[in-house]
């Protein structure tokens, strides 16, 4: 049996479709990952533009000049000496029912632009007002509206806005079940306290860039659609099912041969992707909660844990369009046809319209392209109701890819073995 994987192995290696659309993916994430680095932008206390690793350090150490717990005593300090700075020059009532714009342009009149990027933030101040900022006022409005000491606290706040996103209801295109409504009450109520902020970029550039793992996919399609196809065409088929072994042991290795390759090319990609995005960005916040990256996410986990489950995810759809495809192997003999089926469905769910229609949104997030994005795994309170019980995305992504898998493994073995023999 081993020499027949071995063998299977050998054959999906040896194919030039293969060799080059792997190669030219691998090298296509070496360079995406690369110029995701140099691309970085963001300014200094001098309001220098910096870019590159120079970029990614000041990000750093303006997170972790900030870092700690967010404990009750902290927020109050910092939210009363906020706006005695933003107000000592002017007046909140202003502020507070000026536009956007204008108050912007009333901060940078007063206190300059070093003033302004003080108030602004660099982040930290935009994310901390995020808990109470629903209708994306700036952050000096929201100062403004919520005086020094804020009635509502910190965490009340929180658990407000996990309310407020339910009522919204994602823009007005979908109505929460009396169900949804409790699983994510209940997802939000389970969120240690108190938060603790300091810098996680990245595990933040890993989940920002697993979707890239798409491309890994269709090279494994590419990989793996001749496994039965090319049988067909080149007319081994007969050879091989009239054999002793052809039947059984030879389609179970080739089953093999191609799970063992979709698993160490998957591997190999992601590592790419973390490797490059932990050495240029650094690992540290792994143990920093999943809120670093929008404090309405209901989850209790950390970056750490979230990364962990973006790539288990991407793995199981990888897995599933491996079985898909073997599948269309073992019935179709036209390799453009399984191609394009592929193509389609990993690549083109991501470019359908879905104009706010809430059931395309909840169809497209359970493909590659839009399902491995954060905002959906983690914040966006994307749910399936069926009956009283409620799936999550990152459930029923992991069921659906887990099924496709395992039912099409087994078909695609029968279908070869009932093949007919022209």
């Amino acid at each position: 049996m081993f020499d027949l994987v071995k063998f299977e192995l050998k054959k999906i290696v040896a194919r030039k479709s293969t060799r080059y659309t792997c190669l030219a993916i691998i090298a296509l994430l070496c360079l995406i990952m690369t110029m995701n680095v140099f691309q970085t932008k963001t300014t200094n206390n001098t309001d220098e533009i910096l870019s590159g690793l120079d970029a990614i350090h000041q990000r750093q150490e303006n997170a972790e000049a900030r870092a700690g717990a967010l404990t009750d005593e902290r927020l109050a300090e910092e939210l009363s000496s906020y706006y005695e700075l933003a107000f000592s020059k002017l007046d909140p009532d202003e502020i507070a029912t000026m536009s956007d714009a204008a108050s912007y342009d009333a901060v940078k009149s007063a206190y300059g632009i070093e003033g302004a990027r003080e108030l602004y933030g660099s982040g930290y101040w935009p994310w901390l007002f995020g808990a109470w900022n629903n209708d994306k006022k700036e952050v000096v409005q929201m100062s403004a509206i919520l005086g020094p000491s804020p009635e509502v606290s910190f965490y009340e706040a929180l658990a407000e806005k996990t309310q407020v996103i339910l009522d919204d209801g994602q823009g007005g295109s979908w109505v929460y079940s009396d169900a949804e409504r409790a699983y994510w009450t209940q997802k939000q109520a389970e969120v240690t306290e108190p938060i603790v902020y300091g810098y996680t970029g990245g595990w933040q550039n890993i989940m920002d860039c697993i979707a890239f793992i798409a491309f890994a996919i269709i090279a494994i399609c590419v990989a793996l659609a001749p496994m039965f196809a090319a049988e067909y065409q080149e007319r081994t088929d007969s050879v091989i099912l009239s054999s002793r072994y052809g039947r059984s042991k030879l389609v179970a290795a080739k089953l093999i041969a191609a799970f063992l390759f979709t698993t160490a090319y998957f591997a190999v990609c992601v590592v790419i992707i973390c490797a490059v995005s932990l050495a240029a960005h650094g690992t540290g916040g792994a143990d920093l909660p999943i809120q670093m990256m929008a404090l309405s996410s209901p989850y209790d986990f950390t970056m750490a844990q979230g990364t962990a489950i973006m790539v288990g995810i991407a793995y199981l759809m990888t897995l599933g369009f491996a079985g898909l495809t073997l599948f269309l192997s073992s019935k179709l003999r036209s390799l453009l046809s399984i191609f394009a089926i592929d193509v389609a469905l990993v690549l083109l769910t991501g470019m359908i319209p879905t104009a706010g229609v809430g059931i395309l949104v909840h169809l497209s997030a359970l493909f590659p392209t839009s399902g491995l994005a954060a905002p959906y795994l983690f914040w966006e309170y994307m749910s399936y109701p069926i009956g009283g019980f409620v799936i999550d995305l990152i459930g029923m992504q992991a069921l659906v890819y887990s099924v496709l898998f395992v039912a099409c493994l087994p078909l695609a073995a029968l279908f070869f073995r009932r093949h007919q023999v022209m």
